[in-house]
Formats: C-alpha cells, sequence, structure tokens
C-alpha cells in the first residue's frame, strides 16, 4: 500500500518493512499445510484467522478513514466466515455464508466510495464478471436445493463487490484482481460442495482465498494512493 501521511512522510510500509507480510505468508503456509494433512478442530479454526489479522493489522498500520474502518470490518467479517465454516455444527455452512456475505457488502461498500462506472475501462472489467456470474447461476443454483437462495443471495453479492471494484478510480489494477480471485475462491468452495468433490480443494481455496484479501488490502492502498 502507497500511503503517505499528511506531512508527506512514508509509511512503514513504503521503507520496506515487510515483517507482517512475511508472517501472513508464513501462517497461511502453516495452515495450508496442516490442513492438506488432514487436521481439524477449534484451535485450527483459529490457526485459520492468523493470517487475516495480520492483514487487520497492516489496514490499521497504513490506511486512514473510513477506508481503514470498512477494510477493518470486512476483514473482520471474513474472520468470523472463517471459524464458522471451520468448525462443525448445525447449518455451520448458512452461518458462514451470511459472515461473508456481510464481508462482501462492506468491501462494495467501501469501493464504490470511489466507483466510477461510466468509463470503457469499467466496462471491459465487468463483462467477464457478469458472463462468469451467469454461468455460476445456472450451474449452482440447480445443484444447491433448498440452499439455492441463500446461494443467490450471496452470490450476487460478491458480483457487487467485483464489480464495485472494477469501476474503482486510480491504479486499481490489483484491486480488481483480487476481487476476481476471490470470486474464484468462492466458486471452488460452491462446486466442491454442490458439483462434485475437487482434488485438493481445501489448499486451492485457501491459496485463492489468502491471496485475494491480500490483494484487496494492497489494491485498496494502491488505488487510493
Amino acid at each position: 500500500m502507497h500511503i503517505t501521511s499528511s506531512t508527506g512522510s512514508s509509511t512503514p510500509l513504503q521503507r520496506a518493512d515487510f515483517r507482517l507480510p512475511l508472517a501472513f505468508v508464513a501462517f497461511a503456509a502453516v495452515y495450508m499445510a496442516l490442513d492438506a494433512g488432514g487436521l481439524r478442530g477449534p484451535w485450527m479454526a483459529s490457526l485459520k484467522i492468523v493470517p487475516i489479522a495480520i492483514l487487520a493489522l497492516l489496514a490499521l498500520r497504513d490506511l486512514r478513514g473510513p477506508t481503514r474502518t470498512l477494510t477493518l470490518a470486512a476483514l473482520s467479517f471474513s474472520a468470523l466466515g472463517d471459524v464458522l465454516l471451520a468448525l462443525e455444527f448445525h447449518n455451520h455452512f448458512v452461518f458462514g455464508l451470511g459472515a461473508f456475505l456481510l464481508a462482501q457488502l462492506t468491501y462494495a461498500g467501501n469501493f464504490l466510495r470511489r466507483a466510477d462506472f461510466r468509463n470503457q475501462r469499467t466496462l471491459l472489467r465487468a463483462l467477464p464478471v457478469l458472463a462468469a456470474a451467469l454461468l455460476l447461476a445456472q450451474l449452482l443454483l440447480p445443484a444447491a436445493g433448498e440452499l439455492a437462495p441463500a446461494v443467490l443471495v450471496y452470490l450476487l453479492a460478491i458480483v457487487a463487490m467485483a464489480l464495485s471494484a472494477a469501476a474503482h478510480r486510480g491504479d486499481s489494477a490489483l484491486l480488481f484482481a483480487g476481487a476476481v480471485t476471490f470470486m474464484a475462491s468462492d466458486t471452488l468452495i460452491a462446486l466442491n460442495k454442490f458439483i462434485a468433490p475437487l482434488p485438493l480443494a481445501g489448499t486451492a481455496i485457501m491459496l485463492t482465498y489468502y491471496g485475494a484479501q491480500m490483494a484487496l488490502l494492497y489494491g485498496i492502498g494502491r488505488a487510493r494512493a
């Protein structure tokens, strides 16, 4: 994130302070390795959200104003969703989906504050997102059964997030890449749950998820520099 204070001085991240990003990568790798090894339990749910907590520390340190508040809220809803999806209890998937729904709506509200839908770049970004969403709806909704309404609402929310990222003014390429990667991660979850088990699904889901969250964080900082 290239955020500069009102006095013109650089943030620690601009001064090549990579300790928190390296910690993010390390904890994400440890979680994915243990998860791939079949380890489960409440302590794994706690480990799962450590990388998101590190991103929250980065947001707290390097963002300012409503951008920081909304980013922290989106990360908090995401962490809640991570925990709910990781724990086994009745309807845990629905509760986890609800938490991530709030995360997507918060991200969308954050990005819409600097959105411009009246340009060719936004249109070129939006068309593939809409095409992918229509294809996913046709594929997933018939297979989701009684969860189809919840899946539809969530799909609309993540598409809104991606479109708002697509329309963000400034240098928003990384932000848009993060939004698309988030869509890809959730698509893997849906395909694995409703269509057919995917090989190495857990690793692929978490790799794209953690990558998306980091790209969104750095992307919002770069776009608003």
